[in-house]
């Protein structure tokens, strides 16, 4: 893009021994020059504006190329789309990424982006977000690219780490496409592993996924890395596929059909509530109505505004053009080719009963007046028969 710079990468490359923070700080300088030069046309006016760092046109560059290239949504992804829709299928509780995209947001429905150092002043009690620590494509400014920003980064890392260490002491850490060759993830690691590894600088919760085309023969079952002369361990896991360890961590997930918005908002309701309403003296308890919680399971549910799952349109939400759209197809009849499939295959008519896939709701006095629902549960069966995997019809 830059005049006379074409094919120079490998020169800046080379320079930099592979550094790509010193790269990204020499490429700083030169779009920097470029855009008060030739280039001035390519940017926005309120870059030229004062107080503007001189870095903010190289990062308007790379986050308006990023937005191009970001998937609007789940489905539209032109690459490993079964990995990708399995992977959409996990709740997990939050994303951590240094990733500056919104893959991530097309991905999991639902969950929000939390930007760059903005952390620090988070709730980490709630569900839901996904933390991109060197800031994303909707703030430009925001994002970690050169040395200045590594050096500023680095200043805050210890109250970002003090915020996600709930994370890392609470739940396992699963780390996809990362060599932890990072120095901020490094950093991080090593402020986690001072607190909460054993003796032997096992970090026990924390996973880091290995993807290879051909495993190795004897793959190592730890990953070590070194953090200023300190050392640190982590559990490894070695694949030449994503699909079945996201297809792994869905089946641990009791939150698969919950909307993460829903769960964010009666988090942070029961926090106001807990540490502040209670403490100020602003509610009054009902006794009766806590004994009855305590003592009977199906208070809690009214309680909390929740219908336990014995109405149908609950336990079988879908139709079959939603499930249709889920498995990835354009139209129903996707979908009712693998009903088809299972009842010649299985010789199992999933539409003949009321059973955990599929069920018939009358819908008015008419003999025809009825809709058929489908489950989440006929989501996971369906994919089981487009991957061509074993599978048993259980009603």
């Amino acid at each position: 893009m830059i005049p006379g710079q074409e094919g120079k990468f490998e020169y800046y490359n080379q320079k930099h021994e592979a550094d790509p923070v010193a790269i990204g700080s020499e490429l700083s300088g030169l779009v920097f020059e470029w855009a008060w030069g030739s280039g001035r046309q390519n940017f926005p006016k309120e870059l030229f504006a004062q107080g503007k760092s001189k870095d903010c046109f190289l990062k308007y560059l790379v986050c308006d190329y990023l937005k191009g290239l970001t998937p609007a949504t789940v489905n539209a992804f032109p690459h490993a789309q079964k990995e990708i829709m399995a992977l959409s299928a996990i709740r997990p509780h939050a994303i951590i990424t240094t990733n500056y995209d919104m893959s991530l947001e097309a991905i999991f429905d639902g969950y929000v982006p939390v930007t760059g150092q903005t952390i620090i002043r988070y709730n980490t009690n709630s569900f839901g977000e996904i933390f991109h620590i060197h800031g994303d494509v909707s703030d430009p400014a925001s994002i970690v690219l050169t040395q200045a920003d590594y050096q500023n980064w680095q200043q805050k890392k210890k109250y970002i780490s003090a915020k996600l260490l709930t994370y890392f002491a609470e739940h396992p850490v699963f780390i996809f496409g990362y060599k932890l060759g990072d120095p901020n993830v490094k950093g991080i690691l090593r402020d986690i592993g001072e607190l909460v590894a054993d003796e032997s600088g096992l970090i026990e919760n924390v996973y880091q996924v290995f993807w290879s085309s051909e495993l190795p023969r004897n793959p190592s079952e730890q990953s070590v890395f070194s953090v200023d002369g300190k050392e640190f361990r982590v559990n490894a896991i070695h694949a030449n596929s994503f699909q079945w360890i996201f297809e792994a961590l869905k089946s641990q997930s009791a939150l698969t059909s919950i909307n993460p918005k829903l769960v964010r908002a009666l988090a942070a309701r029961t926090m106001k509530l807990v540490r502040h309403d209670i403490p100020s003296g602003k509610v009054e308890a009902d006794y009766d109505v806590l004994e009855r919680v305590a003592d009977q399971d199906a208070e809690l549910p009214k309680l909390l505004g929740i219908a336990l799952a014995t109405n149908p349109n609950q336990t079988h939400p879908l139709t079959i053009s939603q499930v249709a759209t889920r498995l990835g197809y354009k139209h129903w009849s996707g979908a009712n080719k693998l009903v088809n499939r299972i009842k010649d295959e299985k010789g199992v008519d999933l539409r003949s009963s009321d059973n955990v896939y599929h069920c018939q709701i009358k819908t008015g006095p008419g003999k025809n007046s009825k809709v058929r629902k489908w489950s989440l549960a006929s989501i996971d069966l369906f994919k089981k028969v487009m991957d061509g995997e074993d599978y048993s019809v259980e009603l």
